[in-house]
């Protein structure tokens, strides 16, 4: 199944750099629709507040802010097979203002 999470982080990447591209929306939904077909979801946490006892993501923490954790930038992101984490997402989290 290794191989088949690489193609979903990729998928992903490419879905998150062109989301504002509403003609290539459609294509990023039957892929989706498929991997569903599959008992396969995953999702870009990008935005979503961080705590430290999130179990989801795998967080890279800059700058000196510690309070209102914030995901920044998602590197990978977290994919479930059957309702279960089979990837943890990694992400860069930065607290905000």
């Amino acid at each position: 199944m290794k191989p088949l999470y690489e193609v979903i982080n990729q998928i992903s990447q490419l879905e998150s750099k062109l989301k504002s591209h509403e003609e290539y929306n459609r294509y990023f939904m039957k892929c989706r629709q498929s991997f569903e077909e599959m008992g396969i979801s995953y999702y870009w946490p990008a935005n979503e507040k961080y705590a430290e006892t999130r179990t989801d993501v795998e967080a890279h923490i800059t700058g000196n802010q510690t309070k209102n954790l914030a995901i920044t930038q998602v590197i990978k992101p977290v994919i479930l097979q059957d309702k279960t984490i089979v990837q943890r997402g990694v992400v860069i989290v930065e607290g905000k203002d």
